[in-house]
C-alpha cells in the first residue's frame, strides 16, 4: 500500500518515470498557455458546477502544470520546463497559481497567473542546505500560503506571504507534517502528519495553536481538503483496505466514504459551490487519471482519459 502521507513525493515520481517511459499516445506539445489538441475526456459526463480544474501531467514528455474546464474539456498546458511542475493550486480570485516544482534544481514554490506568465518564485532554499518545499496552498484571504518544507530536518507545516517573504515554521515538531489546506475563514489549517505513530488529519490555528486530532485510525488519512463552507473536510484513507475518499463532518466528526474503486483515489479538491469533488485516480497499472463525483458519492466520471498520469486537481474559485 502506497503510504498516503508521501503521497506528494510518490506521484511526483509517477510523473517523472512516466515522463522518461514511452508514454504512449500523448498530446501534441503545446506552448506555454497554449491549448491541448484532443485534450480532456471523451468519456466525461461533465460536472454540472462552475470553475476550471488545474492538476499535474506528463502527457507532453515531463510533468507539467495543465488547466481545464470542471467538465474535462479545453485542456491547456500553462509550464513548459524539463523539470517536474505539481502540486497546483489557486490564489483566492483565481488570477494566480502557485505549485512547486525542482527547475532550480531543487522543489520551491513558485506562482504565475493564471495563464502560464509572469512565474515568480517564492522560496529559495541555500544551496548547502537544499530542501524539499511542497504542497502549497493559497490562504482566502489571498494574502498567505502554506506549504510543506524539510528544511529543518523533517517535514512541517510553513506558511508565507504570498510574495514569499516572512516564512515561518508553524508546526516544529520531529514527525512528518504535510499538506496543508486552509479553512474557508482562513483561520485554521487542516494537514496530514504521522505524529501518533500513523497518517491521521489534525487541525490547528493559522498560527500553529491549538492542535486538534481529527480523525483516529489505525490506517492511514491524509491530504485534507476543506469545504468551502467550512462544514467538511474530504481527505484519502485506506481504512478499508484501499485508498479512497472520504468526507469528515467537522462539527460531529462524522465520517463518510465517498468513493469505493479498487484503484488509489486521492487529492481530494472541492468545487467551489461544494456540490462536487474531484480526485486522481491511480490504477494497477500506475496510469492516474482526474475523476470527479457528487459530495455524495454518486455520479462518478472521469474528466481525463490519459496514458500516462494526471494528479493533483486543484477546483477554482468560482468565476
Amino acid at each position: 500500500m502506497k503510504s498516503l502521507v508521501t503521497a506528494t513525493l510518490f506521484a511526483a515520481a509517477l510523473l517523472t518515470s512516466s515522463a522518461c517511459g514511452d508514454g504512449g499516445d500523448q498530446a501534441t506539445p503545446s506552448a506555454t498557455g497554449t491549448a491541448v489538441p484532443g485534450g480532456g475526456s471523451p468519456d466525461a459526463q461533465g460536472a454540472a458546477a462552475p470553475g476550471k480544474i488545474a492538476f499535474a501531467s506528463s502527457r507532453d514528455g515531463d510533468p507539467e502544470i495543465y488547466v481545464m474546464n470542471a467538465d474535462g474539456s479545453s485542456l491547456t498546458r500553462l509550464t513548459d520546463d524539463p523539470a517536474v511542475d505539481v502540486g497546483p493550486t489557486w490564489s483566492p480570485d483565481g488570477s494566480r497559481i502557485a505549485f512547486n516544482s525542482d527547475r532550480d534544481g531543487n522543489s520551491e514554490i513558485y506562482a504565475m497567473n493564471a495563464d502560464g506568465s509572469s512565474l515568480t518564485r517564492l522560496t529559495d532554499d541555500p544551496a548547502d542546505h537544499p530542501a524539499l518545499d511542497i504542497t502549497p496552498a493559497w490562504s482566502p484571504d489571498g494574502t498567505r500560503i502554506a506549504f510543506a518544507s524539510q528544511r529543518d530536518g523533517n517535514g512541517e507545516i510553513y506558511v508565507m506571504n504570498a510574495d514569499g517573504s516572512d516564512q515561518i515554521n508553524l508546526t516544529n515538531h520531529p514527525a512528518l507534517d504535510m499538506n496543508p489546506t486552509w479553512s474557508p475563514d482562513g483561520s485554521r489549517i487542516a494537514f496530514g502528519t504521522n505524529r501518533d505513530g500513523n497518517e491521521e488529519i489534525y487541525v490547528m490555528n493559522a498560527d500553529g495553536s491549538r492542535l486538534t486530532r481529527l480523525t483516529d485510525s489505525p490506517a492511514a488519512d491524509s491530504l485534507p481538503a476543506w469545504s468551502p463552507d467550512g462544514s467538511h473536510i474530504a481527505f484519502a484513507s485506506d481504512r478499508d483496505g484501499n485508498s479512497e475518499i472520504y468526507v469528515m463532518n467537522i462539527e460531529d466528526g462524522s465520517q463518510t466514504r465517498l468513493t469505493n474503486d479498487p484503484a488509489f483515489d486521492g487529492g481530494p479538491t472541492w468545487s467551489p459551490d461544494g456540490s462536487h469533488v474531484a480526485f486522481h485516480s491511480i490504477g494497477d497499472d500506475d496510469i492516474a487519471n482526474i475523476f470527479v463525483v457528487n459530495s455524495d458519492g454518486s455520479g462518478r466520471a472521469p474528466l481525463t482519459n490519459s496514458p500516462t498520469p494526471d494528479l493533483f486537481p486543484a477546483w477554482s474559485p468560482a468565476p
